[in-house]
Parts: structure tokens; C-alpha cells; sequence
């Protein structure tokens, strides 16, 4: 069942994560059939990392794990 935009604060919650999953699938199959990589943040910088099993750094840093307290969002 689609729900228009301006029935946005009624639609339940299970269906807007359903749709977010749905098209974030779509990106991703996008993404690896042009080959363009996908971003991975690990400790010591962000890398993309290729269909072909490629890696490239893109960026260096200090990227350490950090525990969240309390998780909140805003849709």
C-alpha cells in the first residue's frame, strides 16, 4: 500500500524502513554493476571498494568505533 506525502505521519513505521531497504538494494545493485565502489569507513580511513575486489583509500584519517547511548532519529 503506497501512502501519499501528505499521509506521512500516518504511515507505520515498518513500511517507511521497508522502502528505505527496497530503493537503498536498488542503489547498491546500481553501484556494482557500473563498478563505481562502495564506501567503507574503517579505523584508519575510508575506502572505496570495487566489484572486482579492488580497494582504494580515498581518504586518511582516525576513524575509531564509537558507542552510542541512546539512538535517535529523525525521519
Amino acid at each position: 500500500m503506497a501512502a501519499k506525502l501528505v499521509d506521512e505521519d500516518n504511515v507505520p513505521f515498518e513500511e517507511i524502513l521497508k522502502a528505505v531497504s527496497e530503493n537503498s538494494e536498488k542503489v547498491l545493485r546500481v553501484l556494482d554493476a557500473m563498478n563505481l565502489g562502495r564506501s567503507i569507513v574503517k579505523p584508519d580511513g575510508v575506502y572505496r571498494i570495487f566489484a572486482d575486489g579492488t580497494e582504494k583509500k580515498v581518504a586518511s584519517g582516525d576513524f575509531p568505533d564509537k558507542k552510542l547511548k541512546k539512538l535517535t532519529f529523525q525521519l
